[in-house]
């Protein structure tokens, strides 16, 4: 009797093995793995955003993606081709490596005004150029800042994501994002956060994004379409991308505080196919 059941706790130990693997990742793990997913050493692309309001009306944006990894940061450019009332205007920022604890920085310049202002900490719960994306949501992923814990796997558009809760790990990071937690789904595959729930301070859920469409290019997947949709405000925003290039060779002065003011063009980045 004593072998039978020795035997019997063996076989669930192993029936517990198989569903719950020794080698299964942490939810800080396949964040870490979506933070640092390789997508090439720089990046290219037109964008739109469109803006969606509560009656159906639609207004488009249009602007030049540009994005260059570095040793310790990462570097980004939005130049704003259109309309005529945002042509000219610049985002800029630059996403630090976590390790550096340091909080990321922002930059805008209004061409109306002729200056560049950063975008200070307490700013970056506001509107993303009148969007639902907000100044924070253009941060790089930190894992750090967070509390998170898996939840369970759950198909997003047909491919199996990870869910993960995470809750800010201090009050400061509580007031920075406005956001008591968030849910979020990492595909397994790509490691690109498919979708994601937004909580605000009162613990009710104000606004999802969803990747509407991937596509893998140069071997790397890539996000072509993402929704913001805000609940509260009965709101959208999309960011639509095209003619998405890796590995262009982008020049150090396109992410400089100069061509802020001198403005970007296509014809004057080298690389582009």
């Amino acid at each position: 009797m004593e072998q039978i059941l020795l035997k019997t706790v063996l076989m669930l130990g192993l029936i517990v093995g198989i569903s719950h693997p020794a080698f299964a990742l942490s939810a800080d793990e396949i964040l870490t793995k979506s933070r640092d997913r390789f997508d090439g050493n720089d990046i290219y692309a037109d964008v739109q955003l469109v803006l969606t309001d509560e009656s159906g009306r639609r207004r488009v944006r249009d602007l030049y993606y540009l994005q260059k990894d570095a040793e310790d940061n990462d570097k980004l450019t939005l130049y704003f081709t259109g309309p005529s009332d945002v042509r000219g205007v610049v985002f800029q920022s630059v996403n630090y490596n976590e390790t550096k604890h340091q909080d990321d920085d922002q930059w805008l310049y209004l061409p109306a005004f002729r200056q560049s202002r950063r975008i200070a900490t307490a700013d970056k719960r506001g509107a993303f150029m009148g969007s639902d994306f907000s100044y924070i949501d253009m941060d790089k992923l930190r894992i750090t800042d967070y509390t998170q814990v898996f939840l369970d796997t759950e198909k997003v558009n047909g491919r199996l994501c990870d869910r993960i809760e995470r809750k800010p790990s201090s009050e400061v990071i509580l007031k920075k994002t406005g956001y008591q937690k968030t849910i979020i789904w990492v595909d397994q595959e790509s490691r690109v956060v498919l979708k994601q729930d937004y909580y605000d301070i009162t613990g009710v859920l104000f606004k999802t994004m969803t990747v509407k469409k991937m596509e893998k290019i140069q071997n790397i997947w890539s996000v072509m379409q993402a929704d913001m949709t805000n609940f509260a405000q009965k709101r959208s925003s999309s960011l639509i991308f095209t003619n998405v290039q890796y590995n262009v060779g982008l020049q150090d002065h396109l992410f400089s505080q100069t061509i802020m003011k001198t403005g970007v063009s296509r014809e004057t980045i080298p690389g582009l196919r």
